[in-house]
């Protein structure tokens, strides 16, 4: 069966765009079958979102997991002189992030990559809504992965729901960083904040 954190490009194609409005911001994305949450930014992403947005986050982020772009390109707007990057495993999604960022003018660069430590640099910031249905022996490979190409005193936010396994997701990155911490809550979701 084919999931969104797959290569999942011969399914067929049925192309939707949706406005979605954050902090007096307007974005457009299309969306397409075989990517997550095609109808709309799902709340764990906006929850996210709407936890970091305001923070200093550095002169570099990256988007892991990035599917069609809306935390990147949300970010960007934000944050217009950080360098943004984008990675995802989905083919289709990479493509429809391409697109994203053009047609929200977002200078982001995007990867199709199933390895992190390829990308061969380091970051303040890496943001991360991970595909939960993926399990958590990729999900936790994907922690181990992100804390090494932090940055000294570089961060990973997370989202996760608490019926999903937040609370032994917390304990593995507690394994990894030293301060490791629930910034936001709400409606089961939880933001977690990793740094060493």
């Amino acid at each position: 069966m084919n999931h969104y954190y797959t290569d999942n490009s011969d399914l067929d194609s049925l192309r939707r765009e949706f406005k979605f409005y954050f902090d007096n911001e307007v974005f457009s994305f299309t969306t397409d079958n075989g990517v997550f949450s095609k109808s709309n930014v799902d709340y764990g992403s906006y929850i996210l979102l709407k936890s970091i947005y305001q923070r200093q986050l550095g002169s570099c982020l990256l988007d892991l997991g990035s599917g069609y772009g809306p935390i990147g390109i949300i970010l960007k707007r934000f944050h217009p002189d950080m360098e943004v990057e984008m990675v995802e495993v989905n083919p289709r999604a990479v493509e429809l992030s391409i697109l994203n960022c053009t047609n929200n003018r977002a200078d982001i660069k995007v990867h199709l990559c199933d390895d992190i430590l390829k990308l061969d640099q380091k970051f303040d910031t890496i943001a991360f809504n991970p595909p939960i249905r993926a399990g958590k022996e990729v999900i936790y490979t994907l922690y181990e992965k992100a804390e090494k190409i932090l940055k000294e005193n570089g961060h990973l936010y997370i989202v996760i729901r608490k019926a999903q396994g937040a609370l032994s997701h917390k304990s593995k990155l507690e394994t990894l960083f030293d301060e490791v911490t629930v910034i936001e809550r709400d409606k089961g979701y939880l933001v977690i904040d990793c740094h060493n």
